[in-house]
């Protein structure tokens, strides 16, 4: 019985320095990575459009209401708008929305929002995503991933004469 104890004992010990050398060589590795910053992992296809909604000034303010709650905060004037309309000039990414405006007439608003068209799903997304990890650990780097803006940028552009028909409403 006190031999085996020993054995155990040995095989013990020698299981705890394996694991301590193990640890170390983690850590040490660990240690050299350096951050490589941020990385799309896919890359949108930025477009540019403009999208107009004829209002009637005669039926009162025209309120300007964005649909996924994300809009600018002021209204621009420009004499090639025409009168007795709203301008949405959106930059968008076209691989994942679709927008478009609209005038709810029964509430005096223009509507800018979208539709989302995004066909891809998570496994691949999650396998594209591995493949680039692997590849920056073996450069000795991490990076860490963010999904770019499907609309990056919205302008409303009203004319002139228009100004004091529009705001921008809230909710």
């Amino acid at each position: 019985m006190g031999k085996l104890r020993k054995r155990l004992i040995v095989v013990f010990c020698i299981g705890v320095f394996l694991c301590g050398i193990g640890g170390g060589i983690a850590f040490a590795e660990f240690s050299a990575l350096s951050y490589g910053g941020q990385q799309a992992l896919v890359e949108p296809d930025m477009r540019t459009g403009n999208y107009d909604v004829a209002f009637q000034p005669e039926d009162g303010t025209c309120e300007i209401v964005f649909g996924n709650g994300w809009g600018p905060m002021n209204i621009q004037t420009d004499l090639s708008v025409p009168a007795d309309t709203v301008r949405f000039h959106a930059t968008y990414d076209a691989d994942r929305v679709e927008p478009y405006a609209l005038l709810e007439q029964e509430e005096g608003r223009a509507v800018f929002s979208w539709y989302w068209t995004d066909t891809q799903d998570d496994v691949a997304l999650m396998m594209e995503a591995k493949d680039i990890v692997l590849q920056n650990l073996k450069e000795g780097k991490i990076v860490s991933f963010y999904s770019p803006r499907v609309v990056e940028e919205v302008t409303v552009w009203v004319n002139p004469k228009n100004v004091d028909d529009v705001e921008i409403a809230y909710y």
